[in-house]
């Protein structure tokens, strides 16, 4: 089993990532990498995606946690995120991307408050692109195409971010230290 890396034992998070071959997306190693990613991805709050550099793997691939493919059906990117509850529908699945490429950004940027699972306890402000198109590969070595705005294109950049050894804190305007959570 993977487990997420912090940057200071991670040197993968500064390498630019490999592409997979179709019949390597399909092998018994590549599945199962997804199937650990999807697992840590899933025990994290706060996490909404996880590129494979994150776990140590130089791999063109990252998934998008299906709860935050929900929030940005909810929310607008200027509301503040809300829990999900138990009368809600369940979250879609989470969305693998394999050998993702931006295919088109919108000229329109926006500051954009920005964490990582490899760098805890910090927080920034980024300013990336409103609009993202990206194209790649599914799990099962399918191609698609995906456009996102707000919430979903922000997840998109920083994640290709990742695969190309590049860290939020390298294009951030601002980063400050994450506050304890108010006790009540």
């Amino acid at each position: 089993m993977y487990t997420i890396l912090p940057e200071n034992q991670n040197p993968t998070l500064r390498k630019i990532a490999q592409e997979l071959s179709v019949g390597e997306i399909k092998n018994k190693k590549t599945q199962n990498l997804i199937k650990d990613m999807k697992t840590l991805l899933s025990k994290e709050k706060y996490g909404v995606a996880l590129a494979a550099p994150q776990v140590g793997e130089p791999l063109r691939l990252f998934i998008v946690s299906g709860r935050a493919l929900a929030r940005g059906k909810r929310n607008s990117p200027d509301e503040p995120e809300q829990e999900v509850s138990k009368n809600d529908n369940p979250p879609p699945p989470d969305q693998v991307y394999i050998n993702p490429r931006l295919v088109k950004v919108s000229r329109g940027k926006s500051n954009k408050h920005e964490g990582c699972l490899s760098i805890r306890g910090k927080w920034g402000i980024v300013p990336r692109a409103e609009k993202a198109t990206v194209r790649a590969y599914d799990e099962n070595g399918v191609q698609f195409t995906r456009g996102a705005s707000g919430f979903l294109a922000h997840i998109f950049q920083h994640e290709l971010d990742h695969l190309d050894g590049i860290l939020y804190t390298d294009k951030a305007t601002e980063l400050y230290d994450e506050q304890p959570e108010e006790k009540e």
